[in-house]
């Protein structure tokens, strides 16, 4: 029950901060950093209620676990620091990699929970 309410938090606070991330990137929505940085921690904790429920689980999966975690942390660092990484022409590498690490939390995410969905039945 709690990997269910997990991935559903993931889904729609992963959705929310592509959406607001993808509105500050263009420029259109500058002021709602916050609510974007709100919604990716909300995103990683699920990642990692996730994980920690692969981890505990019978049928649970450690390298997910551990990829769980390890991806959570580098999606956080990366989200409080990329402002001040590569600032300039080549900052573009930075959000780029921040996305990506950010639509790959979603991802592992809902792997985890298919996984433990299906251990179930």
């Amino acid at each position: 029950m709690n990997i269910r309410i997990a991935s559903a938090v993931l889904s729609l606070a992963g959705l929310l901060a592509l959406l607001t991330g993808t509105l500050f990137w263009t420029g259109i929505a500058l002021n709602l950093m916050s609510l974007h940085m709100l919604l990716g921690f909300l995103a990683v904790a699920a990642l990692w209620a996730i994980g920690i429920g692969q981890l505990f689980s019978p049928a649970g999966n450690g390298i997910i676990a551990t990829c769980a975690i390890i991806l959570g942390v580098l999606t956080i660092i990366l989200g409080l620091y990329q402002s001040t990484l590569m600032v300039g022409r080549l900052h573009w590498v930075i959000e780029v990699t921040h996305l990506t690490l950010g639509i790959a939390t979603i991802g592992l995410g809902h792997m985890g929970a298919a996984r433990h969905r299906r251990s179930l039945s």
